[in-house]
């Protein structure tokens, strides 16, 4: 079997290195290399990673193979699947604050005018009491006032 020359930079020896491998060997790292890349990896990171792995495929498939996917998986349960997708794209949770703003807006009774919030800033704090004058910096204990 043929083999292959690969250089490397050697941190052992601070310097470039040749190795050889032959096709075998260089699978035998490969799939070593998978091996404790994988056993060192924290189960959420692994998660984590079949996650996204799994999200690429699925973005990557014709939206008809989707489909096929999804069934072959879930098989008699599909259409409830779907039943509850729609359903949950219906909630109000589920909306983006831009898609509730409207709505919040309708139900008070004020704040529609949304280029008017200065105003109702200066009415919210003058309705709290607060004024412009300076608080002292002076400290002063109460129980050394009392001998």
């Amino acid at each position: 079997m043929e083999s292959k020359s690969f250089t490397y930079f050697s941190h052992n020896t601070m310097k470039d290195e040749l190795v050889n491998l032959n096709e075998n060997q260089l699978n035998a790292l490969r799939e070593f290399y998978v091996e404790r890349f994988v056993d060192n990896m924290e189960t959420k990171d692994l998660v984590q990673y079949v996650t996204d792995d799994m999200f690429q495929y699925m973005e990557s498939l014709p939206d008809n193979e989707v489909i096929e996917e999804c069934l072959n998986y879930w098989d008699d349960s599909f259409e409830d699947v779907v039943e509850e997708i729609m359903e949950f794209e219906q909630c109000d949770f589920k909306k983006t604050l831009a898609d509730k703003k409207d709505d919040y807006l309708d139900s008070l009774s004020e704040g529609k005018d949304l280029d008017d919030y200065g105003s109702k800033v200066d009415a919210l704090v003058d309705s709290m009491g607060v004024t412009d004058k300076e608080v002292s910096t002076i400290h002063r204990r109460k129980d050394l006032d009392l001998l």
